[in-house]
Order: structure tokens, then sequence, then C-alpha cells
């Protein structure tokens, strides 16, 4: 199956070492198909998310939200997922 649009996430790890704090910013994408989301290691039927929303809370980082019947799911981003989340709003109309 085709990927309709993809959104990229990052996964943060701060690590303490001797020298110091150190932190290491590791990207992944979001993948919007015909019938899932998938996250990383994670699928989301259509079904099963209610919604999608998104808050930057600085200049570099904001949060991208999986409103499913698991919970919310949040994800790091640096881009706007505006085109994301219109995509997605096609697909569940």
């Amino acid at each position: 199956m085709d990927i309709i649009f993809s959104q990229p996430f990052v996964v943060v790890e701060r690590k303490i070492e001797r020298t110091g704090q150190r932190t290491i910013e590791e990207e992944h994408t979001i993948e919007l198909y015909v019938d899932r989301i998938r996250a990383g290691q994670e699928d989301f039927a259509l079904g099963d998310v209610f919604d999608v929303s998104y808050r930057f809370t600085s200049a570099l980082y904001g949060f991208l939200y999986l409103h499913t019947n698991r919970g919310v799911v949040s994800y790091i981003i640096k881009k706007d997922p505006s085109i994301f989340i219109e995509e997605y709003k096609k697909l569940i109309q």
C-alpha cells in the first residue's frame, strides 16, 4: 500500500555521562495510508483514530497528538503538520 503523506517526528533521548549531559535526537516518520497511520513501530487503524491535532510549544518543537481508542498519543515534531492533518481529514470524510 502506498503512503499518502508522511510527517517527520523526533525521539529525544538524554544521556548523562561523566563529562555531562548529552541529548540525542533520532528522526522517524508518521506515515498516513488509506487504512491506517503508522508511527515508528506502532500501527493505528484509521477507524481507531478519532482526531489529529497539534500545538507548538516553542519556536523549535511542538507536539502532534493522535486521539485514539487507546488514548492520546503524542509525538515531538519540528515541522508544521497542517498538510498531514488535511490529508487525514480527507480520508475520514
